[in-house]
């Protein structure tokens, strides 16, 4: 592995220690180590975080941890997002895949933190954290809301949607003609 893939490597996993470990009085601030099994971290739950059986409508659990794959329909670029989901509490971090080693962090979305809380009605509601400069010409937007909504397909595949419009002034987008990111529209990469 080359010295820039190791350093970026590195600094992806300090945007997850950032989102993870960020003092919130909604969230905790540390996450402790799992004993592989669901059932294992039951007594395992950071402080604050709470139980929660989320269930398909086909009646399966759902499982969020893992790598997720932001999907390219609506403008939005490709990027890896790696999600942690303990109880209802969730932390991700996600990068922008179009970067070379040469322009990482020159973009507005090089590499965004989140946290947040699940409920039973498929609805994550949390905090999307801007890790890489914003561009020139736009008002930096450090932290914002997000709401995210867990949604099935027919074939019961999982998917993350931002619910906001692209292109509509609101905390992402303070001033949507001149930057606006495209809605998250996240696919597990399974």
């Amino acid at each position: 592995m080359s010295a820039s893939k190791a350093w970026l490597r590195a600094l992806v996993c300090a945007a997850c220690l950032v989102a993870a470990c960020t003092p919130s009085s909604a969230l905790p601030s540390s996450v402790p180590a799992l004993t592989g099994s669901p059932a294992a971290e039951v007594g395992n739950l950071p402080p604050g975080c709470e139980l929660i059986d989320l269930r398909s409508p086909a009646g399966e659990a759902v499982d969020l941890t893992g790598i997720w794959i932001q999907d390219e329909k609506e403008g939005g670029q490709p990027s890896t997002w790696w999600i942690r989901a303990l109880g209802d509490c969730i932390w991700g971090s996600g990068i922008n895949d179009l970067y070379t080693d040469d322009e990482f962090l020159a973009g507005p979305h090089s590499i965004q933190a989140l946290q947040g809380r699940l409920a039973n009605d498929f609805v994550i509601d949390g905090t999307i954290v801007l890790l890489g400069p914003p561009p020139d010409f736009a008002a930096p937007q450090y932290f914002a809301p997000v709401r995210l909504l867990i949604e099935f397909d027919q074939a019961g595949k999982v998917t993350l949607r931002e619910d906001r419009i692209a292109g509509v002034q609101g905390p992402r987008c303070p001033d949507p003609v001149f930057f606006c990111p495209a809605p998250l529209l996240l696919r597990p990469n399974r």
